[in-house]
């Protein structure tokens, strides 16, 4: 019994110690930005071992001048990553999180960018609720967790309710939408479709996660049909609104191809889903998708085309 007890305390210290080395910041640059991350976020260890990882989106978004929406904000990263490549653009960041947004609100601060983002603790559904975040393994990312029993107020919000909290000059450009929520983002695009007058406040880019797992799921098969057929869907919605052309890339941020055929990106995510379930490998574990309109086919060529110039 004393050898148990001797053992239960030393888990118990090791869980402590892991805990707070977790919860103490460190300063990572982005550019001309610092920004603090806790000891457990990934991001640094990614973009060092991926060097696309996270690159593309933040370049893209150099070229705009209006509104960019950030659902998934996390610690701030994508919006310093864009800021530190535009001087122009106004972010708006929605994260539920309450530790990941008081991050995310800390660097903007840090950096001085207050007067350009405006800051949504809420999540972004086609449901009404209260919702918590359950967190990955490394507890620098999470989904939503739509069965709690925990007391909290209603925080979910749909997206025109989020639009009607932007500042009202910003909504004349609506440039780029970027959606990681880990799983769920076929809801927050089914949100936006469920707008009304979505042909006038619809943005011109959507950049979304295709992942048809849950955190730390990847090799189960629980969900992982459902979830497919929810993402198919969701991009049929799209292309009924207009988002004809979509632009994949892995999730270690190098470029796929660019398509019109929601076929093709069914099949190529039915590839991923049987991968991970039956072959338990993965070359890649999901895709980031760039949804735009014909007219901007050429735009998006040059833009795709330039950023490996660039890197």
């Amino acid at each position: 019994m004393k050898k148990l007890s001797f053992l239960k305390n030393i888990t118990s210290s090791r869980k402590k110690m892991e805990s707070k080395e977790a919860n103490i910041k460190n300063e990572y640059q982005v550019g001309k930005y610092k920004m603090l991350i806790r000891g457990n976020h990934m991001i640094e260890a990614y973009q060092l071992q991926f060097p696309l990882y996270d690159r593309f989106l933040p370049y893209f978004g150099s070229f705009f001048k209006g509104l960019i929406i950030d659902i998934g904000a996390n610690v701030g990263d994508t919006a310093l990553a864009i800021f530190n490549q535009n001087d122009d653009c106004f972010i708006v960041g929605a994260e539920p999180d309450s530790d990941f947004y008081e991050d995310c609100v800390a660097n903007i601060q840090h950096n001085g960018l207050t007067h350009r983002f405006v800051g949504v603790n809420k999540f972004i559904s086609t449901k009404k609720g209260s919702f918590i975040i359950e967190k990955d393994g490394t507890s620098s990312t999470g989904s939503i967790n739509k069965n709690t029993s925990i007391e909290i107020e209603e925080n979910a919000i749909s997206f025109e309710g989020l639009l009607d909290m932007v500042p009202s000059d910003k909504l004349n450009q609506f440039d780029l939408l970027k959606v990681d929520t880990d799983g769920f983002d076929w809801d927050v695009l089914n949100s936006l479709a469920d707008t009304k007058d979505l042909i006038n406040r619809k943005p011109r880019f959507i950049f979304f996660e295709m992942q048809t797992f849950l955190n730390n799921d990847a090799s189960k098969s629980f969900e992982r049909k459902e979830m497919s057929e929810k993402y198919s869907d969701s991009l049929k919605r799209l292309q009924d609104a207009g988002f004809t052309h979509f632009s994949l890339f892995d999730n270690f941020g190098t470029f796929v191809m660019t398509t019109n055929s929601l076929d093709k990106i069914v099949t190529l995510n039915e590839y991923i889903i049987r991968s991970q379930v039956y072959n338990k490998y993965s070359t890649i574990f999901y895709f980031d998708v760039l949804a735009f309109s014909s007219s901007d086919l050429d735009f998006v060529n040059d833009k795709i085309s330039n950023f490996y110039k660039k890197v």
